[in-house]
């Protein structure tokens, strides 16, 4: 399939994910079939040390739509980094492979994206299916975000968020782990990009652990977060070209 022909790429970062990557990938492949769009899906497999390389590997000989990117373990960042790369479709929406969101709400954020002419839209999770920790993680980094950079955004750390291919592209993603969905916003936000949120639901996790160790995620996410701040000021101060 052209490039030309691809209007929604579906990407994400795939990690240990053997309990449920197949069940997970199917059901992006079952939205695309079922929608009136042409589409693909990019995952990139970053290391895995279990199973999911195999299961990946099987699903791609299978689904003509799904391209498989293999790579060393690098983190979040780096694996979603090479999926959006990878990607050809006029709309690209990220999305974790855990299964905890539903890739057919894409509809959501592609149609509030067409109707007020965004560059990007955020899901805002919506009774959100974690820890009590981490939802109160979450509302305590909005607020520190609101602070530093204006934004007044919802949930700007939820990986599920479409946007227009071409500007996903183009964005340099530094972050290796979990500030990778904000630093996203925060840089798009920089260049002027339009920028909206719609909410989406939040699943439990069908399987498998989380990767994140909370004490040592919120000292790197807030480490990172005065990193752009002030890369943001050296850009504004055209000591940078762009951050």
């Amino acid at each position: 399939m052209g490039s030309e022909g691809i209007i929604l790429s579906i990407v994400a970062p795939v990690y240990n994910e053997e309990r449920n990557i197949e069940e997970v990938v199917r059901y992006w492949n079952k939205v695309l079939m079922n929608s009136k769009l042409t589409g693909e899906i990019v995952v990139t497999n970053d290391g895995s040390t279990d199973r999911t390389g195999d299961i990946l590997s099987r699903l791609e000989n299978e689904l003509a739509n799904l391209v498989v990117i293999n790579k060393e373990h690098g983190g979040y960042g780096r694996a979603l980094a090479a999926s959006v790369s990878a990607s050809r479709g006029r709309y690209v929406m990220t999305i974790d492979s855990d299964g905890q969101f539903d890739a057919g709400e894409y509809h959501l954020l592609l149609t509030k994206l067409e109707e007020e002419n965004l560059d990007l839209v955020t899901g805002y999770r919506k009774g959100k299916k974690d820890s009590l920790f981490k939802v109160v993680a979450d509302r305590i980094l909005n607020l520190i975000i609101r602070i530093l950079f204006g934004l007044r955004l919802k949930d700007t750390n939820c990986a599920l968020k479409l946007g227009k291919g071409e500007i996903l592209r183009k964005i340099d993603i530094e972050a290796m782990g979990y500030p990778t969905p904000t630093e996203i916003i925060i840089k798009l936000a920089a260049s002027g990009a339009s920028l909206g949120e719609v909410g989406i639901s939040h699943l439990p996790r069908a399987g498998g652990i989380s990767k994140l160790r909370p004490v040592k995620t919120a000292i790197e996410m807030l480490k990172f977060l005065l990193y752009l701040k002030f890369k943001l000021h050296l850009s504004k101060s055209r000591v940078i070209a762009k951050i």
